[in-house]
């Protein structure tokens, strides 16, 4: 009898222990805005639920991408694009909207509040960027099996002008200061990706590298930041000097991943998505991060077991734009902005 009891409260204590680590999966509230390692940042909340941010169809991080799922690694398919953008002047905010099946780009004032404006009237546009004279939005969009890279004027009409050929797979344009040369990047297979431009004025395409999510570097026109994918699939970010031939890795570690750089304006740190963990919870996640340029002082900004990506800066460099599931007990995606001062 003794020995039936002490069997019966093991099983009980065994089932209890159970249902606390099921439990500890899945108790994180997601409304929550900020988490205690990030105390003392102001976050603010730019777009709302009403305004259908898209997660880029649910491909960054979704258990659908092998990225954490069933295999649970740290390896992200890190080829995606930026999802917003911030204006040259710092006065509007653009994001991807996801309506009645379609996805478009949506403009509003990058201050809290106002009603956003459609920019595409397209069907699957993925991603974007603005030009630096804030005239021209150049994006990605999916028609039929491939990837192209198209311009828009940014303030008024709907002709579009598609820079790709329709045969290939072309992601992420950025436009050059000159406004002459768009950069991109062709897949040309799984994890593999190549950086390439396109001059306005000859119509001719130039291959350079290997690399993805280009990142200009506005007084060296000769170099570039841009991700690019191990042996081992995971992502690393590196400077490629077109003229010189060098090639520097700048960030990488072990095990995780990092993707989307963006040059701060004073051109001292870079701004990455990077692949994280919420320990507490147990919840892989996507988080952000900045490097100094030179490959020193990774410092993680965001801990939030909600997924935080695509971040942008701000012109002036004191804040940073964001996609983020915080504040959302239904893990919707919005557009927040966070101070930065290091």
């Amino acid at each position: 009898m003794k020995m039936l009891e002490k069997k019966s409260y093991w099983l009980l204590a065994s089932l209890l222990l159970l249902s606390v680590g099921v439990d500890a999966k899945v108790k994180f509230d997601f409304s929550l805005v900020f988490v205690p390692e990030e105390g003392g940042v102001k976050f603010e909340k730019i777009t709302d639920d009403a305004d259908c941010v898209a997660d880029y169809k649910g491909n960054i991080v979704g258990k659908t991408s092998g990225v954490f799922g069933s295999r649970k690694t740290n390896t992200i398919d890190w080829w995606v694009i930026p999802q917003i953008g911030v204006s040259p002047d710092g006065r509007r905010i653009g994001y991807i909207n996801e309506k009645n099946g379609t996805t478009n780009i949506m403009i509003k004032n990058a201050a809290k509040g106002g009603a956003s404006v459609q920019r595409t009237f397209r069907t699957n546009v993925e991603g974007f960027t603005w030009s630096p004279d804030g005239k021209t939005l150049c994006f990605t969009e999916v028609r039929g099996n491939h990837h192209g890279v198209y311009l828009v004027d940014a303030n008024q009409g709907t002709v579009v002008r598609q820079i790709s050929n329709g045969t290939d797979n072309d992601f992420g344009g950025v436009i050059s200061k000159d406004g002459n040369t768009i950069y991109f990047h062709r897949g040309e297979g799984y994890a593999s990706y190549s950086l390439w431009s396109y001059d306005r004025k000859t119509n001719l395409f130039s291959n350079y590298s290997r690399g993805m999510t280009a990142c200009l570097i506005p007084n060296d026109l000769d170099a570039i930041y841009c991700a690019r994918f191990t042996t081992n699939k995971e992502s690393e970010i590196w400077r490629v000097n077109f003229k010189t031939g060098v090639e520097e890795v700048i960030l990488s570690q072990p095990g995780k991943s990092f993707s989307t750089p963006q040059l701060s304006p004073d051109g001292r740190w870079l701004l990455v998505t990077g692949s994280s963990r919420s320990e507490k919870e147990k919840i892989d996640n996507t988080d952000i991060f900045v490097v100094r340029t030179d490959g020193t002082q990774l410092t993680q900004l965001t801990y939030h077991p909600g997924n935080d990506l695509s971040p942008v800066w701000s012109p002036d460099g004191k804040s940073i734009f964001f996609l983020s599931q915080r504040g959302s007990a239904e893990k919707n995606y919005n557009v927040w902005r966070m101070d930065f001062s290091m």
